[in-house]
């Protein structure tokens, strides 16, 4: 990928912070840049042909940044497209550079997870001072072929009532050069949880609610799903859930609310994945938790797991976040196969280590030896021939080093 950034006499404009791709499929590619001083910025995308997008500047930004995201639709598949920008329409620079994906095939995948990264900016710097951002560089290094963020993406620790105070405080997040260069460094998912929501535990009686999930689509380019910030894409014979745990949880009785899941439930029928990823930032199957856990929603979490047993549904498993700890979980179900969850956190953010007298303790339902209450981050791999297929869980430290693996084939989640 190729990046340059370029400043105008005579206005100043320039391209800031590292462009990314969000979003993509067999014809369709997501991309998001930041600009400052600029009053309009054209973007183009080469192939055999050009179409050229006006992005004029409609709001006033903090300190004239100018965050966009353009989807570009109806490409061909397995295709390279350069995509470059221009603030005069005529003379253009490259932006960055990317392929559609295969448009049917089952091939091997892999991919990182985290959550819970706390990225110092302004004031907030203070909740967690001296923080060091540079596991962002080790999963820059690490291949992938996209990043599933997990909710906590950031904190709003002295901000989250203020539209004008979130918008600041992403702006600034997205000009630290460690987190820039991974985010640049490969595609990009992204699910909330309380703390880029809201403040702490944040439900869907949060008042700023409609301001933060503007402020949220401003800055992931995730597939589109109208006003709402759940969505699902599919890669190779994996399909992925990305859901929101906090527009509409009201707990105990709901969690992601009844659209939602009547809308996971027909997305799960519809697909033919080998595995099904399910992602929310709490922990969704831990019947210890003594924290939010989808669990707990019980009318919610039953009428899950009845529509996967009537339906035959298989290869479901969770990827989690929020607990400030790592592990892997398995719980046995009655006339299912085992569910597992997959939670991965802290990115950046304090480690919390579970207490000798806390119910979690001695989880009976975590799998032996994947307790890690330190920095990490998880990468997930789907390989193998085509019936035999695997999933590959490894969880790793701040430094890369793989803490431990465990495999999942397809036969067991059917």
């Amino acid at each position: 990928m190729l990046c340059m950034a370029l400043t105008f006499s005579a206005q100043a404009q320039k391209l800031v912070s590292k462009p990314f791709v969000g979003h993509k499929s067999s014809n369709e590619i997501h991309i998001w840049a930041m600009f400052q001083k600029a009053d309009s910025v054209f973007i183009q995308i080469n192939d055999t042909s050009k179409t050229t997008h006006l992005f004029t500047k409609h709001v006033k930004i903090f300190k004239s940044y100018f965050p966009i995201q353009i989807a570009y639709s109806n490409l061909k598949a397995n295709t390279e497209y350069q995509i470059q920008y221009s603030f005069d329409g005529i003379q253009y620079f490259p932006l960055i550079q990317t392929s559609t994906n295969i448009d049917s095939s089952v091939y091997d995948v892999q991919f990182l997870a985290g959550s819970c990264a706390f990225i110092p900016t302004g004031i907030n710097w203070l909740a967690k001072p001296f923080t060091s951002l540079k596991i962002f560089n080790k999963m820059q290094q690490d291949s992938s072929d996209f990043m599933l963020w997990l909710g906590d993406n950031l904190y709003y620790i002295f901000n989250a009532h203020s539209y004008k105070g979130q918008l600041k405080q992403n702006i600034k997040a997205r000009n630290k050069k460690k987190l820039s260069v991974f985010l640049h460094s490969t595609q990009q998912y992204a699910i909330w949880d309380d703390h880029d929501y809201g403040s702490n535990n944040s439900d869907g009686n949060f008042p700023n609610k409609t301001a933060s999930l503007s402020v949220f689509k401003q800055f992931w380019p995730n597939p589109k799903n109208d006003s709402l910030n759940y969505y699902a894409f599919h890669r190779s014979d994996c399909s992925f859930f990305m859901l929101d745990d906090r527009y509409n949880n009201y707990q105990p009785t709901s969690i992601v609310g009844t659209t939602q899941l009547n809308w996971l439930k027909q997305e799960l029928l519809q697909t033919k994945a080998t595995f099904k990823f399910v992602a929310m930032g709490m922990q969704a199957i831990n019947p210890k938790s003594t924290k939010e856990c989808f669990y707990k929603a019980t009318a919610e979490y039953d009428s899950l797991l009845s529509f996967i047993r009537k339906n035959k549904i298989k290869g479901v498993l969770f990827l989690t976040g929020d607990r400030h700890h790592a592990e892997l979980l398995k719980v046995d179900n009655e006339d299912l196969y085992p569910l597992y969850d997959f939670t991965t956190s802290p990115l950046t953010m304090y480690p919390i280590k579970i207490r000798k007298k806390n119910s979690e303790y001695d989880n009976p339902y975590r799998v032996e030896n994947t307790y890690f209450a330190s920095y990490n981050y998880a990468k997930i791999s789907v390989i193998g021939n085509e019936g035999n297929r695997k999933c590959r869980l490894e969880l790793k430290n701040k430094a890369g080093k793989t803490i431990w693996n465990y495999e999942i084939s397809e036969q067991e989640l059917r």
